[in-house]
């Protein structure tokens, strides 16, 4: 295959999770994928590697909100609720609890990204974690001169029947 210049991407993403936008960020969304290897030695090449063994790999995705919603607060929240006044639907509340014994695993859902250069149904660069989560971590800031973000940090879980971490590409390609 040659090269072309035409592989070469820029962009912003659109980011879903558990099918729900959670709408603009700030800052880019930036993924890492770390590989952990067990590097194996023997004693006649002293401490020169001669294989490198996976012995795992891991996920995060850094995702700065600028749509600091309620409802994106219960969603990147393990364990909170959203409360609405039984008799003025518009007075509503986030209930966050310590989050004791929860876990992560339980609550992943998919998690898409998906570039906003290329139109909704070309599903052909995105990224997909089919299990993600967040541990509810928060940082974010009130100032006069900077948007509220709510810096959110996922991490992937391997789908425990496919073992499959991540996906990039149409998720509903089928090998032959």
């Amino acid at each position: 295959m040659a090269s072309d210049t035409k592989n070469v991407k820029l962009g912003v993403c659109k980011i879903t999770f558990g099918g729900t936008d959670l709408g603009y960020t700030k800052g880019g969304v930036e993924v890492e994928v770390t590989t952990e290897v067990h590097k194996v030695t023997i004693d006649q090449f002293g401490t020169t590697s001669v294989a490198d063994l996976i012995q795992g790999r891991n996920i995060k995705v850094k995702v700065p909100l600028a749509e600091t919603t309620l409802e994106n607060l219960v969603k990147i929240m393990p364990g909170a609720t959203l409360v609405t006044d039984g008799t003025t639907p518009t007075k509503k509340r986030v209930d966050v609890q310590t989050g004791i014994g929860i876990n992560l695993l339980d609550v992943a859902q998919e998690m898409i990204l998906h570039p906003v250069s290329k139109a909704d149904a070309d599903v052909s660069e995105d990224f997909i974690i089919p299990k993600a989560a967040t541990a509810g971590a928060l940082n974010f800031a009130y100032k006069v001169d900077q948007e509220r973000i709510f810096n959110t940090e996922f991490s992937g879980y391997p789908d425990p029947e496919t073992k499959v971490l991540f996906k990039v590409g149409d998720k509903t390609a089928v090998a032959a």
